[in-house]
C-alpha cells in the first residue's frame, strides 16, 4: 500500500477540519428569525419594559448555553469516538507502544468528560426551556396586540412574568438535579 504523500495528508485534515468547522459554525448560530424580538406596547411602564428587554436577552442567552453545551458533547464524543477507533489501527500498523496508550487515554478522558459534564441533558433541558420562554413571550406579546385598558395590559404582564420566572425556576432546578446538586426551594411568587 503506498503511504501518503505530505501534501495527501494535508489535504486530508484540511478537509476535515473545514467539514468539522462548517458543522459547528451551523451548529452555533441560529436562524435569527427563529427568535424574534418583539417591541414592547407603549402603555407599559418603563420598569415593565426592561423586563422585557431582559426577558428576550435572557432566552438568547439560555439559546448559546444550550448551543455551546451541544457542541462540547459532539467534540467530546468525536474525538472519544475516533481514538478508540483508532486504537486497533496502531496496533495493527504496529505503532510504537505510546501511540495506542496515548489514544485509548484521549478516549477514556472524553467519556469521562462526558460523563461529568452531563452537557447533553443540559443542552436538551436548555433548548426546551428556551422554546418555552419564547413562547410565553409570544403569547404575551400576541394578547397585547392593539390598544388595552392599562389595569388589563397591567394583568397581562403580570401573568407573563409570572409563567417566565416559573419556567425559569423549573428547568433550572431541573438542570441542577442533572448536575448532582441540589435544586434551591421553590419560591412562592407575590
Amino acid at each position: 500500500m503506498p503511504r501518503p504523500t505530505r501534501a495527501g495528508r494535508l489535504l486530508t485534515l484540511a478537509a476535515v477540519l473545514a467539514v468539522v468547522r462548517t458543522l459547528l459554525t451551523e451548529e452555533s448560530r441560529p436562524d435569527p428569525r427563529a427568535f424574534r424580538r418583539y417591541e414592547p406596547p407603549g402603555e407599559l411602564s418603563r420598569a415593565e419594559r426592561d423586563y422585557l428587554d431582559w426577558a428576550q436577552g435572557h432566552i438568547a442567552w439560555v439559546v448559546r448555553t444550550a448551543r455551546v453545551r451541544a457542541i462540547r458533547h459532539r467534540c467530546l464524543a468525536f474525538t472519544s469516538g475516533l481514538s478508540a477507533l483508532a486504537v486497533p489501527l496502531a496496533l495493527a500498523v504496529a505503532a510504537p507502544a505510546w501511540v495506542p496508550a496515548v489514544l485509548g487515554f484521549v478516549a477514556a478522558a472524553g467519556q469521562l468528560g462526558q460523563q461529568l459534564l452531563r452537557d447533553w441533558e443540559q443542552s436538551l433541558l436548555g433548548h426546551q426551556e428556551a422554546v418555552r420562554l419564547q413562547k410565553t413571550l409570544r403569547v404575551f406579546h400576541s394578547e397585547s396586540d392593539g390598544p388595552l385598558p392599562a389595569a388589563e395590559l397591567t394583568r397581562r404582564f403580570r401573568a407573563f412574568r409570572d409563567a417566565f420566572e416559573a419556567t425559569k425556576e423549573e428547568y433550572g432546578g431541573q438542570i441542577l438535579t442533572v448536575r448532582g446538586q441540589e435544586p434551591p426551594p421553590v419560591t412562592a411568587t407575590p
